[in-house]
């Protein structure tokens, strides 16, 4: 096997077909995205130890107490992800044209005024990962 088949063989693993995720309603993600505890290393490590140990890897303190290196690594490289997507993550909202609608009230010297409203371009937001 050569370099080139090495390449080829990396590049068709990222042709396989995902299917987009679903689409979450807008009122969902409102309200249940502010009760997400956000993440967490410890939560995250200890869930991959306790994996670790079904597939019969030591996860426990060596013989002679010290630390086991295993668990160090899988501390590092969870510390290190969840680093990465809080601090190095950029997330881009969009929002296509009529998904935003407004209803506005008011009154002149005729009398009272409603209007209705839509956005008419490609709107950008930005968000934050916790």
């Amino acid at each position: 096997m050569n370099i080139s088949d090495i390449s080829n063989s990396i590049k068709s693993l990222f042709n396989i077909t995902r299917q987009p995720a679903p689409e979450v309603p807008g009122m969902l993600m409102a309200i249940g995205g502010t009760q997400k505890p956000g993440l967490s290393t410890v939560v995250s490590v200890g869930n991959i130890v306790k994996a670790l140990s079904k597939h019969s890897i030591p996860t426990e303190p060596l013989p002679d107490g010290t630390e086991n290196k295993t668990v160090a690594l899988v501390i590092a490289v969870v510390e290190e992800v969840f680093r990465a997507i809080r601090e190095d993550a950029n997330i881009q909202v969009a929002h296509t044209p009529g998904a935003i609608s407004v209803l506005t009230t008011g009154a002149n010297s005729a009398g009272p005024v409603v209007s209705q409203g839509i956005n008419i371009n490609f709107s950008k937001g930005q968000a934050v990962v916790q």
